[in-house]
């Protein structure tokens, strides 16, 4: 198996997409990167045999495959100038360019199968509400299926260059230590800062478990202490209360540019990973980039 880092990029040429392409530069990515940008046109096209455009008897559906098919090239038009944008940012990176046809968040799973990416990337398409932010339902398709990480990407507004600023939620699951695990693997500008949201959902629940003050602050340091370890300037809040909201809150007073969460595991075959409840909702309301982490080639890290 191969160490170089892989990226799916989904691309569809709006201001989402666009402002993804714009966060990867705050995403503590690799220097050597295999990157495919993938973009999807919403038509469908007939299969061709051996290499033949298919004969159509009615002259409509003829016009409408035509259609269809300039539909297409400018969707690979898309992907190859998003590839070359990509490539003016990352010049080191190996960038391939494709386009395919059909649903779009289908589409990007089942090239993701064979494509094998450690991390999916995919603007946050929504709409904006009174007091949140929702996503699309393709980049939620995906966040909740995808059979590796995916970044929910939102554009950072800032005036000059600065290191970023990273929230984790962490409550002590395999799939919160996977998360800690991909911010220390990551190569960060200096100055990054990361804090760590160690949320208690209530002092009744945390008591009825035995779980003492004490231990909980010894849990999110370790984890404090790992972060700085990889040579971020790492800092712990815990907070009581519900973390959907919470986190959310919490990234938007730290002024956050990304938050890192770990996804819930299910051992049997049908299952796989899903997305918990508390990473859906934050996903859904954040203000900046959130970033689903789910299992990579075994590199687990271990509170002690």
């Amino acid at each position: 198996m191969s160490d170089t880092f892989k990226i799916l990029i989904a691309y569809d040429g709006s201001n989402f997409a666009d402002a993804a392409l714009d966060d990867l530069r705050s995403a503590g990515l690799p220097q050597t990167v295999e990157a495919l940008v993938l973009s999807v046109a919403e038509v469908w096209l007939p299969p061709q045999k051996n290499g033949e455009p298919p004969v159509f008897v009615v002259p409509e559906l003829k016009a409408h495959y035509e259609e269809n098919l300039e539909v297409f090239a400018a969707a690979r038009d898309l992907a190859e100038a998003a590839a070359r944008r990509v490539g003016t940012m990352f010049p080191n990176w190996t960038i391939t360019a494709e386009a395919t046809y059909g649903s779009a968040a289908w589409e990007i799973l089942f090239r993701a199968e064979d494509f094998k990416p450690d991390l999916i990337v995919v603007g946050a398409q929504g709409v904006v509400g009174l007091k949140e932010l929702l996503i699309g339902s393709v980049a939620q398709k995906i966040v909740t299926e995808a059979p590796c990480s995916v970044r929910v990407a939102r554009g950072r507004v800032e005036v000059e260059p600065s290191p970023a600023r990273l929230i984790v939620g962490y409550d002590g699951t395999a799939g919160a230590d996977r998360a800690v695990a991909s911010i220390a693997e990551r190569q960060w500008a200096p100055g990054t800062e990361v804090r760590v949201v160690l949320v208690q959902d209530t002092a009744l629940i945390r008591k009825s478990f035995e779980i003492e003050d004490e231990h909980v602050e010894r849990i999110g340091r370790s984890v404090a202490d790992r972060l700085e370890g990889a040579g971020l300037k790492a800092s712990l809040a815990i907070v009581e209360g519900n973390p959907k909201s919470l986190i959310v809150g919490e990234a938007k007073t730290f002024g956050a540019d990304a938050i890192f969460l770990g996804a819930t595991r299910f051992d049997d075959v049908l299952t796989k990973y899903l997305l918990g409840s508390v990473a859906s909702a934050i996903v859904t309301r954040a203000h900046c980039s959130v970033e689903i982490v789910r299992g990579k080639r075994g590199q687990d890290f271990k509170i002690p």
